[in-house]
């Protein structure tokens, strides 16, 4: 009979969303004690803060970008139903700013992805925040699914301090090992029109403020400086919170990755997992010279 060896090899899912990531990170050689550290938090909680990866003037650069990506009004938006408040969510902001598209592959941001998820992380996606977006609580592994599953995660950068006045980010530490779910999971059909999608979609977050409450799982209000990045994994549970000073902005910007070699990626609202529907995706990963 063929032994099961333990390693990052011998699994479906990356491998410290195993039940053996401690285990197999011990095993792994040449890492900083400190290094270790930061990745058993990764593991235990879902999510990691890193302190001052962005210096000043990059930052004020891309916010530059960013303010005459604004008044030119020459940009994408995230679809009506996915804003929560006025203020705009700008989608593919890469392709208008070399710094948007650079800050995609920040050195230290990718050496950790890669080494948790032990595969290349290919940034597929960038979202520009003006302001905070009062969201919901909700899991991106809703919008992006992979095969195999769970080879997705988000980096969110503050280009401003963030703090109680100006909407910071709500995460769910832990929430990660929460069980994947699609609409259909919550005996609602695959939506075929963007007015069952919001539904659906209100429906999703409901249960999921349901679930939070029943498991007793805290949430977190996230303050992070000029330049700091928040990173966390596919599943984990996020949103925002109440703006309490309107006036205030809350410039940031979020990336999501996705990872090299992948069978398939698929967008969960529009698939069932439990009956084999999966509405695949065609995303193009974004590149730099």
């Amino acid at each position: 009979m063929k032994k099961f060896i333990i390693n990052e090899n011998s699994l479906s899912i990356p491998w410290f969303e195993s039940i053996f990531a401690n285990k197999i990170l011990n095993n792994k050689k040449n890492i900083s004690n400190d290094y270790k550290k930061k990745v058993k938090f990764f593991i235990e909680n879902g999510y990691l803060i890193i302190r001052n990866v962005i210096n000043k003037k990059f930052v004020n650069l891309l916010k530059d970008d960013f303010n005459n990506i604004i008044n030119s009004n020459e940009y994408k938006k995230n679809p009506k139903y996915f804003h929560y408040n006025s203020s705009p969510r700008i989608i593919e902001g890469w392709k208008q700013s070399e710094y948007i598209k650079k800050l995609c592959f920040q050195k230290e941001v990718i050496s950790f992805l890669k080494f948790v998820y032990g595969r290349k992380p290919i940034p597929i996606s960038t979202i520009n925040f003006l302001k905070g977006t009062e969201q919901p609580l909700h899991s991106d592994y809703i919008h992006f699914g992979s095969s195999p599953e769970l080879y997705l995660a988000g980096a969110w950068f503050a280009l401003e301090k963030v703090d109680d006045e100006n909407g910071p980010l709500i995460i769910c530490p832990k929430s990660h090992k929460l069980n994947i779910i699609d609409f259909t999971d919550l005996n609602l059909q695959i939506p075929k029109s963007t007015n069952e999608l919001k539904t659906n979609y209100t429906v999703y977050e409901n249960y999921l403020e349901e679930i939070v409450k029943e498991k007793k799982i805290k949430k977190k209000r996230v303050h992070l400086n000029k330049g700091d990045v928040l990173i966390w994994s596919a599943n984990l549970l996020h949103g925002g919170s109440k703006i309490k000073k309107k006036s205030k902005t809350r410039l940031s910007q979020v990336i999501h990755y996705h990872f090299a070699n992948l069978k398939k990626i698929y967008n969960p609202c529009f698939s069932s997992k439990s009956n084999g529907i999966f509405a695949e995706r065609d995303i193009k990963s974004i590149t730099i010279k």
